[in-house]
């Protein structure tokens, strides 16, 4: 009867891992994109708060964040040149938003401009 209720403790520790193992990764595939955002592709490195993002040189905003592919912040230096990502304006013009875009993201930004 132990070996059992080991057993049945240990496979239950070990199907719970593997489900939040995967929870990662579908939050990432999951992350709702702001509305009023725009899509577009960086340039190369600017000094900061400027960023280039298209034919644009615009100026991220004073708390303005970047968002990595796994929806961690980070630094302006950070952010890639060619990277395909989704940006928010504020009315001032300025950019409060950067998300750089996942594969998943990108394709279903492909299918909703369809």
């Amino acid at each position: 009867m132990r070996k059992i209720l080991v057993l049945l403790t240990l496979f239950g520790s070990l199907l719970g891992a593997w489900g939040f193992a995967g929870v990662g990764e579908s939050l990432a595939q999951l992350r709702q994109l702001p509305q009023n955002g725009k899509r577009g592709v960086t340039g190369n490195q600017l000094p900061l708060p400027m960023v280039a993002i298209g034919r644009e040189t615009l100026r991220l905003a004073p708390g303005g964040l970047i968002f990595d592919t796994n929806n961690r912040t980070i630094v302006h230096g950070a952010l890639p040149a060619g990277a395909d990502v989704w940006y928010q304006v504020s009315s001032s013009g300025e950019v409060q938003r950067i998300y750089i875009l996942t594969p998943f993201e990108q394709t279903r930004l492909d299918q909703e401009k369809k």
